[in-house]
């Protein structure tokens, strides 16, 4: 499925839930309503049925107390989860994995994670592990790709294969370019908020049995409530499982069919799916939690025999039956490749070769095992000094800055003065070092470095990741111009480092702004594509009406902005509304800013890479060129 039509059905499932959601709770109130009916004595004998039952302040009642009941409930677990991943992973005892771990597991996990988000396009999310979890699984979790993690139990770590540990965390991967992840964690909100009548209902229970000395009437009645309660909150319960099974199954399918695509490597997924299947407990999750997380899963994580009949996940043997089936077909027939063979990176003479009749777009959501070979080769390129700098916070911030400085000595000068300036000498003197030993390899590792920085760069205090924020924009300016790269590092360091009270780009809501409100946006943003992968005033002209031909109105309809307006801020705020947008209008902007970048007939390398930026600003990941 193409990358935009996944989101936008990802955005209807999301809506068919709401209004599934609504119906069960209508039908809650109306159980609840009527046991008060009873125990109140309130029914009538002998009247017209639906007048015996007819008491509208009642019902009222009723229907505004168990809506601010499930209101709040479905409020406090959403603001709980607001985070992303990283809260959720919390939520079952997870703990945070050190990209430095001496853990021989976890450093593969480590690796295993760096080379699937370098080969996919993504900023490396944060990486956890269940560890009082023995059994095998996994899931990924969060709003965006900016704020997901992936979290996999002890049992996984330590019973799964590296081949089948891939397996795994390419599924989970597909969850998180699929869009899934955004829908899940609504419904672990919505099922909270039903959970709580459960709570309500043992509370007047425990109310009722002591209240039944002296008021043996009235404590009757409130046992009858406390029951009717607790009933309708298992049955929002037995409502919700199957709302997850109706969720989550077919997305199941979907996800191991783009894991096997991902890794080339059947055996991979299905060898773990088997080891789950020969287990004792199977894939089962201890945590309290796992009634309201079980969807996230790589597998069912419950076990009764009531949740087999409402599973959240296709049965095991029909997992791998498909899998090994679509292990024949032409595109999935060839082995995976080894990890000494991998696709060369295209390089030339100042990272330009031309890449005539390539489509980036087309790879947008789609990595392929090529791209998993391409990421472990690059990584393997790294020196073991970067690679190292890149997982401790402050390395991984002099990286960042070392990456920006000019080979200019002058300005390099003025970059260094303004370092030490805001982030200390030691912190300047650093960076240089590091800048030098960038000679070393080619400019191809500049966004996958960037993007293996971002779990370190998250662990630094707020106040020393606020200068880094401040100083990177100051570095760009210090030659007057801003390169490609420059333009897609400040865009990408925006959107995974935020401030408290940022959480607007984590959570955008989707489909809230219509293209019809974005001319301006368009404008401005196409306007800095431009700017930045031309030099002449023709050229840059030129380029901006290659994009605009392809937006409605055609580019008589769009005006390109002088460099004063299209500033680095004011393109990071148009590509903040344009993220609000529905997935189609994303695809619009996309396809008119890959025409402005190749107005002169032809891809090169760094505007592909520009392109990444702006796709992964967008929350649309393209992996990284491979040569055709």
């Amino acid at each position: 499925m193409d990358f935009f039509d996944a989101q936008d059905e990802a955005r209807r499932r999301s809506g068919r839930l709401l209004w599934i959601f609504g119906a069960a709770v209508l039908g809650m109130i109306l159980v609840v309503y009527l046991a008060l009916v009873f125990a109140l004595g309130l029914f009538t004998p002998g009247m017209a049925s639906m007048t015996a039952v007819t008491h509208p302040e009642l019902f009222g009642g009723v229907a505004l107390g168990m809506t601010l009941l499930i209101g709040a409930g479905t409020l406090v677990r959403t603001v709980q989860l607001r985070k992303g991943g990283s809260a959720v992973a919390a939520l079952l005892g997870g703990h945070p994995v050190d990209p430095n771990t001496s853990d021989p597991a976890e450093r593969r996990l480590w690796n295993v994670i760096e080379e699937m988000a370098i080969a996919s396009g993504t900023p490396v999310p944060a990486v956890f592990v269940l560890d009082g979890e023995a059994n095998i699984n996994a899931f990924a979790a969060g709003h965006t790709i900016h704020d997901a993690a992936i979290a996999v139990t002890r049992g996984g770590l330590e019973q799964l294969s590296r081949d089948e540990l891939q397996g795994v965390i390419a599924h989970e991967f597909s969850h998180i370019l699929n869009g899934d992840m955004r829908l899940n964690l609504r419904l672990v909100g919505l099922l909270f908020g039903i959970l709580l009548l459960t709570v309500a209902g043992r509370g007047l229970l425990r109310g009722s049995m002591g209240s039944r000395g002296g008021r043996k009437g009235r404590g009757g009645q409130i046992t009858l409530v406390g029951f009717a309660l607790i009933l309708v909150g298992y049955l929002g319960v037995f409502f919700g499982r199957l709302i997850q099974a109706a969720v989550s199954r077919q997305r199941e399918f979907l996800a191991d069919a783009a894991a096997v695509q991902f890794t080339r490597n059947p055996g991979g997924i299905s060898g773990a799916l088997r080891k789950i299947g020969e287990a004792s407990e199977g894939s089962e999750i201890r945590d309290h939690h796992a009634q309201e997380l079980g969807h996230l899963f790589f597998a069912d994580g419950m076990t009764s025999g009531l949740s087999r009949l409402m599973a959240t996940h296709p049965p095991l043997k029909e997992r791998i039956r498909r899998i090994e089936a679509g292990a024949g077909s032409p595109d999935l027939a060839s082995p995976p490749l080894p990890s000494g063979e991998v696709p060369s990176p295209s390089r030339g003479a100042g990272w330009e070769r031309p890449l005539a009749g390539f489509a980036p777009l087309a790879s947008i959501g789609n990595p392929s095992g090529e791209h998993v070979a391409y990421a472990r080769g690059l990584l393997s390129e790294l020196p073991a000094e970067v690679r190292r700098a890149s997982r401790q916070p402050e390395e991984a911030a002099s990286l960042v800055t070392a990456l920006l400085l000019s080979e200019d000595q002058t300005v390099r000068q003025w970059q260094s003065e303004i370092l030490a300036e805001a982030l200390g000498t030691r912190s300047a003197d650093r960076a240089g070092a590091l800048r030098d030993s960038f000679n070393s390899f080619g400019a191809e590792l500049r966004l996958p470095l960037l993007d293996l920085c971002l779990p370190a760069l998250r662990k630094l205090p707020l106040e020393r990741s606020k200068r880094l924020r401040s100083v990177v924009p100051r570095l760009i300016r210090a030659d007057g111009r801003v390169a490609t790269f420059e333009f897609a590092l400040y865009h990408i360091l925006r959107r995974n480092l935020e401030e408290p009270g940022e959480g607007r780009r984590s959570t955008p809501r989707r489909g809230s702004t219509s293209g019809f409100r974005l001319h301006r946006e368009f404008e401005v943003i196409l306007s800095a594509l431009a700017r930045a992968g031309a030099d002449s005033e023709e050229e840059i002209q030129r380029s901006f009406e290659a994009g605009a031909s392809t937006l409605p109105g055609g580019k008589g309809a769009w005006a390109l902005h002088p460099p004063g307006v299209a500033t680095l801020d004011e393109v990071d705020a148009a590509l903040d509304r344009v993220e609000a947008a529905a997935a189609g209008v994303r695809k619009v902007l996309l396809k008119a800013a890959a025409a402005t970048v190749r107005a002169d007939g032809r891809f090169e390398l760094f505007e592909v890479e520009l392109l990444r930026a702006v796709a992964e600003a967008l929350d649309a990941p393209m992996p990284p060129t491979i040569s055709p």
